[in-house]
């Protein structure tokens, strides 16, 4: 009885070990383990420790350590033990993909796997699942089950669709999708951190993995928001140069770049550092940014999984492509001057192996243009103009020429012009205020007699030519008023006021000629800084309100006066009007850029007048060149 009882109770331990592979077996057995360590690779040297695990995942207090053997973070492991888990751990510094150098500081990676499985790797995400993996197992999972459910938990919350196989299968130097992904998975964690950063970053996707198997927004947002910024190629030539340097044989990465972005999972990518990261739409033409008659060339990167040729469709034009590591290319281009009248566009033009065209540069090349690009002076006084005047498609005169404003964004978002190239240019705002004259240090500009709508202020610059040099391709110009700014303010109700010379035959406004840039002066030295205006001019300026505002505003000219100004006053006392004529002999010249303010008083039965200058910073005019 007590033989059939043991052979019984033999049959059912065999039976619970057939369904529980899991099981500790009492015998030790000769356990190897081999793989690779990586984030980047871990640097030879660096140290794996394998400590074994029993069934009920408590350790045994063995260990088998190894070092890494070469710069692929190669290792290999061996041990005699009976638990049937490994818990894998490496420890190290390691190649920064995205620096292209090795880490600050080192990093501690993991992996929990089977102790009869011969090959291992550790790397990001096998570290990410490992708590999680420990848990479903302690809660009546199989390993094989704790190790799919995990897998999938962690690639939901990346929102990445790839069948993975096995994390610790995954591998940088691979070909698959899954070695791609974890390429890829690797760089975002990377991104803007250092080694201990990473640490803390893949421990938090652990500890909440482990919780309920699923990575909260922000945790999420942590590792996926900055997948756009990481540049393919950078990675590329980083990993590249290391395998160059190391002499190591692997000449290809895997379509990392696929899981930075949905819209980059295609067959043919340009890789654009000025429009960065991608031009994923195959039809897309980009345009070059400056148009010119120079000869043009550069170089297009290209990441490509499928064949393609690269042409050039005006004569004279050439483009060469260079396969440079597996899946990447460079494109060399050039094309050659254009010395025609008009303007003429060029491609450079991929197509596949049936003809069809995935993508396009496209140049244009026209006449020698010179680029001004424009801001108005900062002044210490608003002139009430409703905000910054020069922004896009507002008209300037370039030469007595309307042209509109635009944006460059290649002169890193500048306000400005194309115009063509000559020696020497007059810049006004509005169009026609302010044409050259006998030379473009001297300008004229016809402006009413009555200036009180402060929108209609001329602004004004000039650019030349001096002593044979040129004048640079790009230059910086600040538009600068023309007038000068009177404000009245008075302790009495003003009903009306009007700015005059004192001599009557002198003028306040009319068609004027004046220094653009006082600097010319030294250049030029009969050139006057303070021309009168011509005859025939208004006499006086005036300005009057019915509401009786608390402030009077008008503008003039820049001028020299003989007999000095008059300021002709009528003021309301308790109902009555009277009129005053006061006398400033100490302001014979207005300077544009000024603004001059007077303070009416009564005082005793007797009008003073007192006025202050303050400099809105132009009172020289002129125009700064970079």
């Amino acid at each position: 009885m007590k033989k059939y009882l043991l052979i019984a109770l033999s049959a059912l331990t065999l039976v619970a070990c057939e369904k529980n592979p899991d099981a500790e077996s009492t015998t030790p057995k000769d356990r190897t383990v081999t793989g690779f360590a990586q984030k980047g690779q871990f640097v030879k040297g660096s140290q794996v420790t394998a400590f074994a695990v029993g069934s009920d995942l408590v350790a045994t207090g063995e260990s088998f350590p190894a070092s890494i053997s070469d710069d692929l973070g190669a290792f290999g492991i061996a041990g005699k033990t009976a638990a049937p888990f490994f818990e894998l751990r490496a420890e190290g510094y390691y190649f920064n993909e995205l620096e292209g150098a090795t880490s600050g500081s080192p990093l501690y990676l993991e992996a929990f796997v089977k102790s009869d499985d011969s090959k291992a790797n550790i790397n990001l995400m096998t570290t990410a699942i490992r708590p999680r993996v420990k848990k479903l197992i302690k809660e009546g999972k199989s390993y094989a089950e704790a190790i799919n459910q995990a897998q999938n938990e962690l690639l939901k919350a990346l929102g990445f669709t790839v069948s993975a196989g096995n994390f610790d299968d995954m591998d940088i130097t691979g070909t698959t999708d899954a070695d791609g992904m974890l390429l890829a998975f690797a760089c975002m964690v990377q991104k803007d951190r250092d080694a201990s950063q990473v640490t803390t970053l893949i421990q938090e996707i652990a500890s909440a993995l482990e919780t309920n198997g699923e990575l909260n927004a922000t945790l999420t947002d942590k590792v996926i928001s900055k997948a756009q910024t990481i540049n393919p190629f950078t990675v590329i030539d980083n990993l590249a140069n290391y395998y160059k340097e190391k002499s190591l044989t692997v000449n290809s990465v895997p379509a990392f770049w696929r899981y930075l972005d949905s819209s980059y999972d295609a067959p043919f990518l340009i890789v654009d550092h000025e429009t960065f990261p991608f031009l994923p739409d195959p039809g897309n033409v980009v345009s070059s940014p400056i148009k010119s008659p120079d000869a043009i060339s550069g170089v297009i990167n290209v990441l490509a999984s499928i064949n393609f040729t690269v042409e050039v469709d005006v004569e004279g034009a050439s483009a060469t492509k260079e396969q440079i590591f597996g899946p990447t290319y460079r494109i060399s281009y050039q094309i050659p001057a254009h010395e025609g009248d008009s303007d003429r566009i060029s491609h450079v033009i991929f197509r596949d192996d049936s003809g069809t065209v995935l993508a396009q540069r496209e140049f244009t090349q026209g006449a020698d243009l010179q680029y001004i690009m424009i801001s108005s002076v900062q002044t210490k006084a608003s002139y009430g103009s409703g905000g910054e005047i020069f922004t896009e498609g507002v008209e300037i005169g370039v030469n007595g020429k309307a042209y509109k404003l635009q944006r460059f964004e290649q002169f890193y978002g500048a306000i400005g012009v194309a115009v063509p190239k000559v020696e020497s240019y007059a810049i006004s705002y509005p169009v026609g205020a302010v044409v050259s004259g006998g030379h473009v240090a001297r300008a004229k500009t016809t402006v009413n007699a009555d200036q009180s709508t402060l929108q209609d202020i001329p602004y004004y610059a000039a650019l030349a030519s001096y002593g044979g040099m040129e004048l640079p391709q790009v230059v910086n110009v600040n538009l600068k008023p023309c007038l000068d700014l009177f404000r009245f303010k008075s302790n009495v109700t003003i009903k009306r006021i009007e700015v005059c010379p004192v001599d009557e035959n002198e003028y306040m406004a009319g068609t004027a000629s004046f220094v653009l840039n006082q600097q010319d002066i030294a250049y030029f030295p009969e050139l006057n800084p303070n021309i009168e205006f011509e005859s025939g001019a208004t006499h006086s300026i005036a300005i009057g309100s019915a509401n009786d505002g608390e402030y009077f505003s008008c503008v003039t000219f820049p001028q020299k006066f003989k007999s000095g100004l008059q300021i002709k006053i009528r003021i309301e006392v308790y109902g009555a009007t009277s009129d005053y004529t006061l006398t400033v002999a100490d302001m014979p010249t207005l300077n544009a850029g000024y603004l001059v303010t007077f303070m009416i008083k009564l005082e005793g039965g007797t009008l003073r007048l007192d006025n202050s200058i303050a400099d809105l910073g132009s009172s020289s005019g002129g125009v700064v060149i970079n």
